[in-house]
């Protein structure tokens, strides 16, 4: 018998689009009474928590064990009233079906409007559960009290949607599923209702996976709307084809595992060309959890003080008064409580990682440490204060809830970035200039238009080329100092990174200096001003360095420029008028002048060279060239005076 539709405007829609509709208009009335939409929250979240743990015990091939279950008997003393339950699905009452259904893809086609959170439709099946303890902050007050123990609980399973339009007084609940979704491309059913809002819309990307977008519910709106509009545009865009990209490398670590020299040069070359490099599988995927116990096992303290960025009622508010200060002070305990807080969107940037960001056989990239610190001690012992940015870049954390969209900036104060994550995804979008030739004037003009993406798209999208990467688990990306980039985080995620700086890559670094000096605080994320004291002493390594260090002129004359005009590239903000009294910083000056002298007479002409080419003729040098190799007999012989003892 066909279905009784009360809504005449639904009576020409496909039967398909019907259900949707009614599962619609249900649950628009289920959300208008709070105290539903709050069961229902919390139903949503015990079935999410047993399917995870389930699916964890099937992944490890791991019998659970035997449940003890309350079995209702009249003659049994207190000591008998407990009985082994056996995990059979012959346990399950009220069906005869142990095949859990399984539902199908939510990901949503890109032609079609972006619907609310997928609907679920229900039934009800019973089997005993046990309360189990909560493991996440088991030894602090902060997790609600588990639920009672009974024998006799009702858990949802997906059916066939059941139309409530044909009673009023029907209060039953959509069915969500039991088991984990088929789809490993939906990023989204794992965590609406328990980590992020059940407003949150959600999007496919050209990448094939689903993501929610970003939302903060409050007064019957998302507060986070341009953050989720950002994300929708970035989910447009097209994902990075490793057959055809002109800007970034892809490589498998699989291939190189036996050639770390190699992979060193390859990452080099395409670094030094303003290219990017992604190397799939640099390391295994971690299967955890991120919460205290995993954050203590790398070293970080419940109680570790922290600056915790990111979006609350009370964050966006205060954001949209101070766009430039997003954070407050907080601890790991803190950040990784808020997860389950679907008011609240947060991140951490900053967590010293020392050491760790960079895998051991790429660590011969860092030429500011292994040349410009290792080997200059000697000559020029440490003897005044030393930023400790010099050693901490080397090595940081990242830790993000699900829906964070960080907007386009470039990392500050110049130097490669390498990027890794551990647990969860990232979706990093990078921008390239179209036009390579441009002047640096143009440059950061057109650096500009990136701070107001949604506003100024058309010309965006005429003068930059954009594309996006999706890295999973153990992924390893590395980009050029100074490359534009935006990132979207879709779910609970740990990630690790470093810095660095390299002989072959100082004309980008210089470049990038140079837009921290004219609007760093528009363009960047992080502040530091840390380099100079590392430029000096890759300078002062310069009289002693190995024949296999490849210097090029570019690189070698943008040195000697930050070394010699060092207070052109202090980062907007900073101050100009500190005075230098680090003990290389007159040796450095020496040795940059008598470079520059030696080779281009004066800086007059070197900065021509440096910003036009060997024909001093605009518009022919690319920003990202790095000219042609230096000469290093005539470099060593210009030099010499400075090797003696």
């Amino acid at each position: 018998m066909p279905r009784q539709v009360k809504s005449p405007e639904l009576s020409r829609l496909s039967p398909r689009a019907k259900d949707a509709a009614y599962k619609r208009k249900w649950r628009e009335e289920q959300k208008s009474d709070p105290a539903k939409k709050e069961s229902f929250r919390k139903q949503q979240n015990e079935y999410k928590r047993r399917s995870r743990a389930k699916q964890k015990l099937q992944q490890a091939d791991v019998e659970p064990p035997a449940k003890r279950c309350r079995v209702a008997t009249t003659d049994a003393g207190h000591s008998d009233s407990y009985a082994l339950a056996s995990n059979s699905p012959t346990i399950i009452a009220g069906s005869s079906n142990n095949t859990l259904n399984t539902p199908g893809s939510s990901n949503i086609p890109n032609s079609t409007t972006i619907p609310r959170p997928s609907d679920f439709t229900l039934d009800h099946v019973r089997f005993p559960v046990q309360a189990l303890p909560s493991r996440q902050f088991s030894d602090v007050s902060v997790t609600t009290d588990p639920p009672p123990l009974t024998s006799d609980v009702e858990i949802m399973t997906d059916l066939h949607f059941i139309d409530p339009s044909p009673s009023q007084e029907s209060t039953a609940a959509p069915a969500t599923t039991s088991t984990p979704h088929s789809d490993s491309k939906d990023l989204a059913i794992d965590i609406l209702g328990i980590q992020v809002s059940l407003y949150s819309e959600t999007v496919k990307w050209s990448s094939g996976f689903t993501t929610v977008l970003p939302c903060i519910w409050k007064d019957g709106k998302n507060i986070c709307q341009a953050d989720a509009d950002t994300v929708r545009y970035f989910s447009q865009l097209p994902e990075f084809d490793p057959e055809s990209s002109t800007h970034i490398v892809h490589t498998h670590y699989h291939d190189w595992s036996y050639r770390p020299e190699e992979l060193r040069d390859l990452i080099a070359q395409a670094l030094r060309e303003g290219k990017c490099i992604v190397i799939r599988g640099a390391d295994k995927p971690q299967q955890a959890k991120l919460d205290v116990d995993y954050l203590e096992d790398r070293g970080f303290s419940q109680f570790m003080r922290i600056s915790i960025h990111g979006q609350s009622f009370l964050d966006v508010e205060e954001r949209t008064r101070d766009y430039t200060y997003p954070q407050v002070e907080g601890t790991i305990e803190e950040f990784i409580r808020n997860l389950d807080d679907p008011n609240k969107i947060q991140f951490i940037l900053d967590l010293p990682y020392t050491g760790a960001g960079i895998p051991e056989y790429l660590r011969q990239l860092d030429h500011g440490i292994v040349h410009g610190w290792n080997q200059t001690t000697a000559d020029y012992p440490i003897d005044s204060k030393v930023h400790p940015d010099n050693f901490l870049i080397n090595g940081w954390a990242l830790a993000h809830h699900p829906a964070v969209v960080t907007n386009f900036h470039h990392d500050s104060d110049g130097g490669v970035t390498f990027v890794q994550p551990v647990l969860g995804k990232k979706i990093w979008i990078t921008a390239f200039p179209k036009n390579e030739n441009i002047s640096r004037t143009t440059f950061l003009k057109h650096s500009m238009l990136l701070t107001d993406l949604l506003a100024n798209r058309d010309e965006i999208e005429a003068n930059w080329h954009m594309e996006v990467v999706t890295l999973l688990e153990g992924d390893l990306f590395i980009q050029p100092p100074g490359q534009y980039h935006a990132a979207f985080t879709p779910t609970a995620s740990f990630a690790r990174g470093a810095h660095c700086l390299n002989f072959e890559l100082l004309h980008e670094i210089e470049l990038s200096r140079y837009v921290d000096a004219k609007k760093g605080n528009f363009l960047t994320n992080q502040a530091h001003e840390h380099s100079l004291e590392t430029l000096e002493r890759m300078v002062l390594y310069l009289p002693r360095a190995s024949s296999r260090t490849r210097l090029f002129t570019r690189p070698l004359i943008a040195l000697c420029m930050m070394v010699i005009d060092s207070q052109r590239y202090v980062a907007a903000g900073g101050n100009k008028k500190t005075s230098r009294t680090m003990n290389t910083t007159k040796p450095a000056l020496a040795i940059s002048k008598a470079i520059i002298e030696h080779f281009w007479n004066d800086m007059e002409t070197a900065s021509l060279v440096y910003r036009f080419g060997p024909d001093k003729r605009p518009g022919v040098q690319s920003l990202t060239h790095p000219g042609d190799l230096v000469d290093r007999e005539e470099l060593a012989n210009c030099l010499q005076r400075f090797t003696s003892f």
